[in-house]
């Protein structure tokens, strides 16, 4: 059996040539011979995926769903007397849904730059609900409702920063660090307006990308620390202040669950089956 460490992605096992998966959410996973989704386990509710060259059956305890397929386009999907057929445009892009009481639902691609980015929206009532914008790169520099409704702007600044103009007019700029091929956000800039207060906010990452500091628009310090697998066990708020409060976490040695949590004025234990259900609390003084 083979269990690769996978920090803050959860626990992938291979056992016999089979796969399993198991989520931070502690969702269990399970995968047929051919690689394909046969079981998804979550806590009392166990969910059977059955699946054949252009149909998938999905039997949950109470109901049932069908997904027709072809190659790898979803063309229907049916819930008891609900369906849903999906039309697609030349270029392989989701244009319309059918539903089975008439209605419809359509999409746009209207850029002449590039077919493939969504445009806009026309709902149930053949109303043009949303609509986006993009720039020559292909990057989203608009959103909207109908009638301008939530306008949301964005620019991306030749520093490599990001501003979005929100429908209230108040401007906020993101800095942002590459750490692992991923672009973190380090610092949020955003005057106060009439409408909304300032949002300026500071982050520092470890070497795998992991929050290290965050300090909030009244210069609070919060500080984190994490065990190998990527997951929380120090967390201390106001740090460097009389306030400082620190809250420290152990964890279930397989499983993305507490085993307990400390704070200042309290301990907090839990326990679990092997299928991560709760089976205990207990809280004691300290």
């Amino acid at each position: 059996m083979l269990t690769p460490n996978l920090p803050r992605t959860g626990s992938l096992i291979i056992e016999n040539g089979l796969f399993t998966y198991i989520t931070q959410e502690n969702k269990i996973l399970n995968f047929d011979s051919s690689g394909r989704l046969s079981r998804v386990i979550s806590n009392d509710e166990t969910t059977y995926i059955n699946q054949s060259a252009d149909t998938t059956i999905i039997k949950l305890p109470t109901k049932e769903i069908e997904l027709k397929t072809r190659n790898t386009a979803l063309l229907s999907a049916k819930l008891g007397d609900i369906k849903i057929d999906l039309t697609y445009n030349a270029h392989g892009k989701l244009s319309r849904l059918n539903y089975s009481n008439g209605e419809t639902r359509n999409y746009f691609y209207d850029d002449p730059r590039n077919p493939n980015l969504l445009t806009g929206i026309t709902d149930e009532r053949g109303i043009r609900y949303a609509t986006w914008a993009y720039d020559d790169q292909g990057r989203a520099i608009s959103s909207e409702h109908a009638g301008g409704a939530e306008r949301t702007l964005v620019s991306y600044n030749a520093d490599g920063s990001s501003t979005v103009t929100n429908a209230l007019g108040k401007r906020t700029t993101y800095r942002f660090q590459t750490i692992q091929g991923i672009r973190r956000i380090t610092a949020i800039e955003g005057e106060p307006s009439a409408n909304c207060p300032n949002s300026n906010s500071t982050f520092t990452y470890d070497d795998r990308g992991l929050v290290k500091t965050r300090t909030d628009n009244k210069g609070n310090v919060t500080t984190f620390d994490y065990n190998d697998r990527g997951l929380e066990v120090s967390r201390t708020e106001a740090y460097g202040t009389p306030q400082a409060r620190t809250v420290t976490t152990t964890w279930h040695p397989t499983l993305f669950l507490p085993a307990s949590v400390t704070e200042p004025d309290r301990i907090t234990t839990y326990s679990y089956d092997d299928q991560g259900r709760p089976l205990s609390q207990s809280v004691s003084p300290r």
